[in-house]
């Protein structure tokens, strides 16, 4: 983030979800995508060629183009994006901390702020996420053994994170 940033709100004042990646770079994106879609050369048309063969409009197969409300509207140089702001992800983002200069700064932020030890703090800066939710589910769920088939029921531990470049924070 740029040092000043203010996030977009709604008209309730309330923070706008959404995603990092500027609309620019996402809408680029999807247009090379298409482009590559009417000549036949995706890689989806490739790899999936009875699935992709009745859809005629990149659109199609992989829904409409980036709408711009979801996107940042600013497409920043590495030079101009200097500073720091941590942002939930599990929704397209929205902030939850004041724009920092550093990430001593950040991680202060997270101990005082949000209760987190120096440990997890650090940690969190040199991944920039955390899992913001942990449980158990049936192992049939998640592709689990025989077992889960033969009515057997086996729990895991599974992070939920979402952690893509689309959406992350810092």
């Amino acid at each position: 983030m740029p040092k000043g940033w203010n996030h977009p709100k709604d008209t309730r004042g309330r923070y706008r979800p959404m995603f990092i990646e500027s609309y620019e770079l996402a809408l680029e994106k999807w247009l090379e995508n298409h482009r590559l879609w009417e000549i036949g050369k995706h890689p989806a048309q490739m790899e999936y060629p009875e699935e992709t063969k009745d859809c005629r409009f990149y659109a199609e197969w992989s829904g409409n183009p980036p709408s711009v409300e979801y996107y940042n509207p600013n497409k920043w140089s590495l030079k101009e994006a200097n500073c720091y702001q941590v942002y939930e992800n599990v929704t397209e983002g929205t902030p939850l901390s004041p724009v920092f200069e550093s990430l001593k700064e950040v991680e202060s932020w997270l101990v005082d702020s949000l209760d987190y030890d120096w440990s997890s703090a650090k940690e969190f800066c040199r991944t920039y996420y955390a899992p913001t939710f942990t449980g158990t589910m049936p192992a049939s769920w998640i592709n689990a053994p025989k077992e889960a088939e033969k009515g057997k029921e086996i729990k895991k531990v599974v992070p939920v994170v979402r952690n893509n470049k689309r959406s992350r924070g810092l």
